[in-house]
Formats: C-alpha cells, structure tokens, sequence
C-alpha cells in the first residue's frame, strides 16, 4: 500500500499545482463538478485545460479512481448549446481487497451542453483505456460518466 500513498500524494499535488496555475491567469477557469457512471462517484476538478477526478467506485471489489487529463479539443461547437471534447490523460485505480493498484492510459471524449451564460456544464463521457500495469493490455474497461460542473467566479 505505500506506492499506492505514494501515488495519492502525487495526484494531490498535482491538483494543488493546477488550481494555483488556473486562477494565476487572472480569470477563472476552474470548474467543480460530480460525475456518476464507471467508476460510481467521481468528484472533478478542472482547471481549464486539465481535468482532474478522484472517486470511488463502490462495486466488488471497491477501489479508488484517479485520473489527470489534458483537454486537446475543449468546449468545440457542434451546434448551438452542444459541445465536443477530446483528451488525453493517465488513470490509476487502487483497490483494496486484495491491496493492488493498476495505471494506465485513457482517452477522454464527449459530449458536453453549457447552461446559464455557461455557468452549468451538463455532459456525457466515455474513455477507452490501455492498461501498463500490472500488466500491458488494451481496452481492459471503458470509463464512463455522465455528471455536471459548475463554473467558480
């Protein structure tokens, strides 16, 4: 269990590192948002164009979820108030029973809809992944959201 401290220590920091760049730009980028889906519950932080997740997922055997991702296409019009995203990030997933972790690759895409002048992001995500650990494999899940953010002024 101490690579899997280790690697929480690592997502908290690099949280920290980018909310503090986000609001050094002078206007806000950072969104608060919850997700449900694959894994269950995921809190996000996403300091434009990062996008951050911590969660847990519920389901037998329970483990908690971390991503970072980088935010390649964000927010392009499709039409009217629908959006497209696409993204490219690292995932890792500790789980408990027996104590393990896994990480890998994940690509992020998606729909997304702004409501109230953009304030209110309502979306839908799906990313495919490529696991490097324990042991290289492609397409070992999909994850899978849907959830909102709100904008902090």
């Amino acid at each position: 269990m101490k690579r899997g401290l280790k690697l929480c220590i690592i997502v908290m920091v690099l949280l920290a590192l980018g909310a503090v760049g986000a609001s050094a730009k002078g206007r806000s980028n950072l969104r608060l948002g919850l997700e449900f889906g694959n894994p269950n519950a995921v809190l996000i932080i996403r300091p434009a164009p990062f996008d951050f997740k911590i969660g847990y997922n519920f389901a037998a055997p329970g483990y908690l979820f971390f991503s970072a991702d980088y935010r390649i296409v964000n927010a392009y019009q499709v039409v009217d108030i629908l959006h497209f995203f696409l993204g490219l990030g690292a995932y890792t997933n500790i789980y408990f029973e027996p104590t393990e972790f896994s990480l890998g690759a994940r690509i992020p895409l998606g729909l997304q809809i702004f409501l109230i002048d953009n304030v209110v992001e309502l979306f839908l995500e799906v990313a495919p992944t490529v696991g490097f650990l324990p042991a290289l494999t492609a397409f070992p899940e999909w994850q899978g959201f849907i959830g909102f953010t709100i904008l902090i002024r």
